[in-house]
């Protein structure tokens, strides 16, 4: 079978089921797998981030809370 053909088999199945659970597993499961590379943005985000706080390019605490703070405060 094809790339083609297993993708009309897919969205047949799809069509045909009656489950609402079902439609629920591969609605997650597409929604995981578009998530995919906003994983890898993440991680390679977070690898940065280490490695900056590793060389000491930090912002206390009490500084990013004063930001917050002036920011945000109502």
């Amino acid at each position: 079978m094809n790339l083609t053909a297993e993708k009309e088999e897919i969205v047949r199945c799809i069509n045909d089921e009656q489950d609402e659970s079902v439609i629920n597993a591969v609605k997650d499961l597409l929604d995981a797998w578009n998530l995919h590379p906003a994983n890898e943005a993440l991680e390679r985000e977070l690898d940065l981030a280490i490695k900056e706080a590793d060389n000491g390019e930090l912002i206390p605490y009490e500084e990013v809370l004063a930001e917050f703070r002036k920011k945000y405060a109502e």
